[in-house]
């Protein structure tokens, strides 16, 4: 089995070694033996696959130890043979060149495919993640240095390198790996590699005019974003996430995926814990897509419906009656973010309609009895009084002389308010009440009106001119 195993490997390199990448023997015998592969090896030998790996340069035939090192994750079965496999693909991310894999993506895809096998195992999650961070980090490190690279042609419409602005950013070209990367993170369940993976492959742009290493592009574009924006709110970069799954949208597609219901029930529930309100999606999103979304997500839009009300009563028992669903939609976590800070909109929008009051009144009109802190607390007036607090928004300011009840405080809103174009930045710091505001508009109505009279003034003038008479008539 050695003696085949050798001489088959043996064979892939020399083949390799005379197409090498750029060749036209390239694409004639080695890709065509790379498809067709399959590991000459029964079971794991390791010294087989040791000379095999060691008799390949990385910077020449790169494309040949990915596909050996591919072999050796699937037959590995000992903790001694994973990390004999570990260190290729390790060796890999330090030494190979970007060039080499790019040529070959399916050799990406066949890395990322033995990857999640390995992951499954007693290997587990975190450590394949951990090879694939460094992995990926190494390969978005290696395509921002060489953003100038040349785009082979595909037709008469392809738009070359040459033709875009002297400015133009390519960015970060996604592959599998980079979704496997995601998807391993997620799995790995561990707050660290979040913020690695956020720090190292998120957080780096992509291409903005669609270089993607990967087949279908359009759900590899989709399920990128979908992982990505999952990993954000795993650290609470709220925003990032909002930002990931939009992008779930920007691609044109003649069907709707299962991806972007999935990212459309987590950005509704996002949308109602950040803001308190219903998703919008962009304006170049077609009318029959949204339709189709709409129809697979009944329950997250009654319960974003339920948000424009007064009290959050309504919406808390939603939910609750949710819960299956949203456990079997794995967003459970997101409603109960959701839950979390579903006070504070509805604290927010009683400031609406009031300059101040009590506890006990806003407790019965947000009916905060029903959330689960004041539920578990010994006094839900402290409680609200304690997530009031919390807020720590300055537009919201609980106030309790010494020896006052929790009930019997007073909760005083001000609003503060960004100020519209006409209005200088410097005048907008000094806007803090309502007052000041009322006062400035009513500055505003008063210039208006008198450019209006000076107008009306100066078209009498005009009209018995005798010049601007006869120019009217010509």
């Amino acid at each position: 089995m050695s003696t085949v195993g050798a001489y088959t490997y043996e064979n892939l390199v020399s083949t390799a070694n005379a197409a090498l990448v750029g060749t036209p023997a390239f694409h004639s015998s080695l890709v065509p033996l790379l498809k067709s592969w399959r590991t000459p090896l029964g079971e794991f030998n390791t010294e087989v696959l040791g000379n095999a790996l060691s008799m390949v340069d990385l910077e020449k035939t790169g494309v040949a130890y990915v596909q050996i090192t591919v072999d050796a994750l699937n037959l590995a079965l000992t903790a001694e043979q994973m990390d004999t496999a570990f260190a290729a693909v390790l060796r890999i991310s330090r030494e190979a060149e970007l060039g080499q894999l790019e040529a070959y993506p399916e050799g990406m895809w066949r890395l990322a495919q033995a990857l999640e096998s390995v992951g499954r195992s007693a290997v587990g999650h975190v450590r394949v993640c951990e090879v694939l961070v460094e992995l990926v980090g190494r390969m978005n490190l290696q395509m921002i240095a060489t953003r100038d690279y040349t785009e082979k042609p595909r037709g008469k419409n392809t738009v070359r390198p040459e033709q875009l602005a002297a400015n133009a950013s390519h960015g970060v070209r996604l592959t599998h790996l980079h979704i496997e990367c995601l998807r391993q993170c997620l799995l790995a369940q561990r707050r660290d590699l979040y913020v690695r993976v956020m720090q190292n492959v998120i957080q780096v742009q992509l291409d903005a005019f669609g270089h993607l290493l990967v087949l279908p592009r359009a759900r590899a574009f989709m399920e990128y974003h979908l992982y990505a924006g999952m990993v954000c709110v795993g650290i609470d970069e709220l925003d990032w996430a909002s930002r990931m799954w939009m992008l779930v949208f920007a691609l044109p597609a003649k069907h709707t995926s299962a991806i972007q219901v999935a990212a459309y029930k987590r950005l509704m529930l996002l949308k109602l814990a950040t803001e308190g309100k219903k998703l919008q999606l962009p304006t170049f999103f077609a009318n029959l897509h949204t339709r189709v979304l709409d129809n697979n997500a009944l329950s997250y839009a009654a319960l974003a419906d339920m948000f424009a009300s007064k009290s959050m009563g309504a919406a808390a028992i939603k939910i609750h009656d949710m819960q299956g669903q949203l456990e079997r939609d794995e967003n459970w976590a997101l409603a109960a973010l959701v839950v979390r800070m579903m006070p504070r909109h509805f604290i927010k929008r009683v400031g609406n309609a009031y300059a101040s009051i009590s506890v006990a009144q806003l407790a019965s009109i947000t009916e905060f009895g029903v959330h689960p802190l004041a539920s578990r607390a010994s006094d839900p007036h402290a409680a609200l009084v304690l997530y009031i607090q919390e807020m720590n928004d300055d537009s919201v300011v609980v106030v309790q002389g010494p020896g006052v009840l929790a009930r019997d405080a007073v909760v005083n809103f001000s609003d503060i308010r960004a100020t519209m174009g006409p209005i200088g930045d410097g005048t907008a710091a000094h806007i803090q009440t309502e007052q000041q505001w009322a006062e400035l508009i009513e500055n505003k109505v008063q210039q208006v009106d008198e450019l209006h009279q000076y107008l009306t003034k100066l078209d009498r003038h005009l009209a018995l001119s005798k010049e601007y008479i006869s120019a009217h008539r010509g």
